[in-house]
């Protein structure tokens, strides 16, 4: 089954939702009994499913000591029991099961818990995550609840997400070696979509055999604290003595140098990489020998922070956090300018060099970078959105609309980078008078998120002129 999106249903259907959704505060159970039969209608329309767990919430609000409460003990038992049985047989009816008990309490972990399987079972990977980021937020002191969530973001591909949970369960938990899985393999499809070492190969076809796989794999296993990090070094190392010519291994080795903090050794095996025949034409491990300059640079900003923190009246430490600053954003954007001059074809530099000139207010040669960018899959959404923020900043609202829409329609899903398009494209149409446009994407953003800046304040002021 696919996700799809509200403006996928039935334009009778849309109006319902949108009827709904007004009814939301004064009458939140008239809107649940409407939203749940366009949810069971159409279980992959996610954005109607947030809206009626809206006014699950809003309806049930303090009854969860009551029915609800009843409801979540006394189901949790043939649950699980018949879970594996009803998931195989149909999984979409256990979807509607959950609903229901939601509908009598929003915060039944239960019926969160059997959303985001059944959702998993019918391959709805952004519902099976929001599902559990409900379950996570009832108590996120809940280990296997983040574990749930860290694996429904995995394979959503919000890999940022998974690893931000699984620090929390680190922390609180720095002995479960299943997180710290969960975090490994969230970092790797992380690297993975950014290219940062090769374009357009899958995980298993970076490496040279099966083996070399089932290693990195156990590694992901290991435990990631200071002793399983050296030792995972160690055993690089070794390995770079039987192969010297695998860049696989400099990586590894310079990987768990990065998460150590040394920067320095970090360094000197990415020089030795590019040392190598196939080293040398990486311009990856060009830039990120750029990378860990500069996170040594920030480790350096940090520490001087710190110091000046403990005594802010200390004229030599807040000079020397200045100075380090400076060097800091000097270095940045000779590392773009080099990067852009020496790889004039590999545009996914322009967006680098984009950025920083927008930061300098240098917006016509951020647009120019920018533009090129766009040529570059990795980075084209980040450059569209810039390239409409730059529009804006030039006055030119209508580019700036077109900039935000094409990256509207190739966002996959609602994240916040697709909240923030939202915003942006709602304020591109308010700038320039299409006050009907823009209240279209503020309420679209407000569906999902009435907290998101004051897009709730616009709407209230648009139904109030009415």
């Amino acid at each position: 089954m696919q996700e799809i999106t509200l403006k996928d249903l039935d334009s009778r259907l849309q109006k319902q939702v949108e009827n709904a959704r007004k009814a939301i505060d004064k009458n939140p159970a008239y809107a649940v009994d409407i939203l749940s039969n366009v949810v069971s209608r159409n279980p992959g329309c996610l954005e109607v499913r947030k809206i009626l767990r809206q006014s699950q919430q809003k309806a049930t609000r303090g009854k969860s000591k009551g029915l609800g409460g009843f409801l979540s003990k006394v189901t949790s038992l043939p649950f699980s029991m018949t879970s594996n049985a009803k998931l195989k047989k149909d999984p979409g009816a256990v979807m509607e099961a959950a609903e229901q008990l939601l509908s009598a309490n929003a915060a039944n972990p239960v019926a969160h818990k059997m959303l985001g399987a059944a959702a998993e079972a019918l391959e709805l990977q952004e519902t099976a995550a929001f599902a559990y980021q409900e379950l996570y937020k009832l108590d996120k002191t809940n280990t296997e609840s983040a574990k749930l969530l860290m694996s429904a973001y995995i394979a959503a591909g919000n890999n940022k997400e998974a690893i931000e949970v699984g620090d929390a369960a680190y922390r609180a938990n720095p002995t479960d070696d299943e997180v710290q899985a969960l975090i490994k393999k969230a970092s790797v499809h992380q690297t993975m979509e950014k290219g940062r070492w090769e374009q357009d190969e899958s995980f298993r076809d970076k490496l040279k055999d099966e083996e070399e796989s089932q290693k990195l794999e156990q590694a992901g296993r290991a435990k990631t604290g200071e002793a399983g990090l050296r030792s995972m070094i160690a055993e690089a190392k070794k390995e770079v003595e039987q192969e010297p010519g695998n860049l696989n291994f400099y990586r590894d080795i310079v990987s768990n140098y990065r998460k150590l903090g040394e920067y320095d050794e970090a360094l000197e095996w990415v020089a030795k990489a590019r040392e190598l025949e196939a080293g040398r034409a990486d311009a990856n491990l060009e830039r990120l020998m750029g990378t860990l300059k500069r996170e040594k640079m920030q480790a350096a900003i940090a520490a001087a922070e710190e110091s000046l923190e403990a005594n802010p009246e200390d004229a030599a430490a807040k000079a020397e956090l200045e100075k380090l600053r400076a060097e800091e954003r000097v270095f940045r954007r000779d590392q773009a300018e080099s990067l852009v001059k020496r790889y004039p074809n590999e545009f996914s530099f322009r967006f680098e060099l984009g950025e920083l000139l927008f930061e300098d207010d240098e917006i016509d040669k951020a647009i120019e970078n920018l533009q090129l960018a766009l040529r570059a899959p990795k980075v084209r959404i980040n450059s569209l959105i810039l390239l409409g923020k730059a529009y804006l900043k030039k006055g030119f609202h209508d580019m700036a609309a077109e900039q935000f829409q094409s990256a509207k329609s190739e966002i996959t899903g609602m994240n916040e980078q697709k909240k923030d398009v939202l915003y942006q494209l709602g304020q591109a149409y308010e700038q320039q008078g299409e006050m009907d446009k823009a209240i279209a994407e503020y309420k679209a953003l407000y569906g999902v998120d009435i907290s998101y800046r004051d897009v709730a304040q616009k709407i209230d002021e648009f139904y109030s002129k009415k």
